[in-house]
């Protein structure tokens, strides 16, 4: 319509005609380009720098599900050994809170298992203790641990022998070296040696069966058989051996001989096995059978305490300690010992004994306590001393009363102050008497009279009193004690076989041909119990008697 003025034709629709824009909007997005170019630009921009700040989107993985099967693996073997650690730690000096009373004696941490390879259970029957009592201490000198109650008779256990009679100085050789003797005492162990059991042990009745001299004569005894015995040499059967035993091993470890070094190392080593054998858990050594296991435990925890001291072998430390408490539990309360443990009643002979392996003990460093068992003990000794007649005596199982006998022996051989002997070494020892006090010096006089004096006469044979005297006198000292000694050697040595007049005469010098040279008959007042043992080594430990303790100052408590 021309004709009318501003208007214009409409418009066709992109509608009607998509493919045909009309010039009006083709001018306005030519307008708009450079708008649209720039809004690209910065969004592209932005995109960019997003790229490299924004972390990028967390995906979520797929899952999977995979179906496996495990086979059966066993695990491995735990390793051989652990490997060795590199750290090392500085070493602090270590400070001995309780010192021993000698510094040559082990202490507890110094204890060591014994080498597998020489085992006892080699030479005896296994050991049948539930505590086992072979743990040992290997030579100080040498880097390997070694056997010795093993019991090889090797330098090993505790520092091998302990110097000069270890801690018995008085027992060891010249220069620390194996114990030199006088013939005769050596004849002696050489007789307990040759008569020792296979096993060990030395038996009263069986020593001549044990006999390794073959060839040599048997003439029993040379004066006179003991009474009511045909040959006389023999004792009580089984009842005794344990005790024998101990009191032979005590013969060897009174001249300084241990199961380390010297000639009789191997018959030391035997006994030693046998005793551990037959020591019981609770620390008795053999059995229980009669009242009289306390005598035969009471010497052998004397004999090994002395190897002990003597050798310083730790293996042996345990079974002592066990056997001072065995002893401990047996005592009376505020009393002394009989036979049994506990048993209510006392006597001076059996606590005698108990006094001396105590003292043994106590010496080489076992330790208990002393002052509670010794003031039992002295309170027996001074509860049975009394007067009588004007002078002291120390009655056996009551004040006053006669020494102990065998009933079998009680008619033949005459009364001696035995019991005073005992007591004497047993307040010294115990230091609840000193050498000057006067009923020390009161009794000792009586063992010196005339008619107590050792004679080899049937009715005044008595090696226990003269053993026991001995060990007394020696402790008072003085003109008692030379007359005592110079007496009682005399006559152990002119009646020793080999040496007596008879044998002399027969021309019956040495073991080849004596199978009895060197011991003594068994004829005095306890042989019948245990026959020529018992009075060999009873001889030995009464001519070494010197040796066995240090002579004992200061006043008593």
């Amino acid at each position: 319509m021309a004709g009318q003025a501003g208007l214009t034709e409409p418009q066709s629709s992109y509608i009607d005609n998509p493919g045909q824009p009309n010039e009006a909007e083709a001018m306005q997005a030519v307008h708009s380009v450079p708008w649209v170019g720039i809004a690209f630009a910065v969004h592209v921009l932005l995109l960019i720098v997003a790229w490299f700040i924004l972390p990028p989107a967390i995906r979520v993985a797929e899952k999977q599900i995979i179906s496996v099967s495990r086979e059966a693996i066993s695990d491995p073997p735990p390793p051989l050994q652990e490997p060795p650690k590199d750290s090392e730690f500085p070493r602090e000096d270590i400070v001995n809170e309780k010192p021993t009373d000698d510094e040559r004696l082990p202490t507890d941490d110094q204890k060591t298992n014994e080498d597998p390879d020489n085992s006892p259970e080699r030479d005896l029957a296994k050991n049948p203790n539930e505590v086992p009592s072979d743990a040992e201490s290997p030579h100080p000198n040498k880097k390997a641990a070694n056997s010795s109650v093993g019991l090889a008779g090797n330098a090993g256990g505790g520092g091998g022998h302990g110097g000069k009679g270890g801690l018995f100085p008085g027992r060891g050789g010249p220069g620390g070296g194996p114990p030199k003797l006088d013939p005769q005492p050596t004849a002696a162990l050489e007789w307990l040696a040759d008569h020792q059991n296979a096993e060990g042990y030395w038996s009263a009745t069986t020593f001549d069966t044990d006999s390794k001299r073959e060839n040599a004569k048997r003439t029993y005894n040379c004066e006179f058989v003991r009474p009511g015995e045909r040959d006389g040499d023999k004792g009580w059967e089984h009842t005794v051996d344990v005790g024998l035993t101990g009191l032979a091993l005590l013969a060897f470890t009174t001249s300084g001989f241990d199961h380390k070094t010297g000639q009789f190392r191997e018959n030391v080593r035997r006994a030693i096995l046998y005793l551990r054998k037959v020591q019981a858990n609770d620390g008795c050594f053999g059995p229980k059978e009669d009242d009289h296991f306390v005598y035969n435990h009471a010497i052998c925890t004397m004999a090994l305490a002395e190897v002990y001291g003597l050798s310083l072998d730790n293996i042996l430390r345990p079974l002592v300690e066990k056997a001072v408490d065995f002893m401990i539990r047996a005592q009376n309360p505020g009393m002394g010992w009989r036979y049994d443990i506990a048993r209510g009643t006392n006597d001076s002979s059996v606590t005698g004994w108990m006094v001396l392996a105590l003292h043994t003990c106590e010496y080489v460093g076992i330790h208990f306590d002393k002052s509670k068992v010794y003031e039992g003990a002295a309170n027996w000794f001074n509860m049975v001393t009394v007067d009588v007649n004007g002078y002291p005596r120390c009655g056996y199982d009551s004040p006053g009363s006669p020494c102990s006998r065998l009933r079998s022996a009680a008619d033949t051989y005459e009364q001696v102050p035995s019991m005073d002997a005992i007591y004497i070494m047993s307040m010294v020892f115990m230091g609840k008497s000193d050498v000057g006090d006067s009923k020390v010096r009161a009794l000792a006089r009586g063992c010196v009279e005339r008619e107590m004096l050792p004679q080899w006469k049937l009715e005044k044979l008595d090696l226990y009193y003269w053993y026991y005297a001995s060990l007394a006198l020696y402790q008072v000292g003085g003109s008692a004690w030379e007359q005592w000694n110079t007496q009682v050697k005399k006559v152990l040595m002119d009646h020793q076989r080999g040496w007596h007049q008879s044998d002399v005469k027969s021309g019956l010098t040495n073991k080849d041909m004596l199978d009895e040279h060197g011991s003594w008959d068994a004829v005095d007042a306890w042989s019948a119990c245990g026959g020529r043992v018992y009075s060999t080594a009873m001889g030995v430990m009464i001519l070494e008697s010197v040796k066995r303790y240090e002579k004992l100052h200061g006043k008593g408590k």
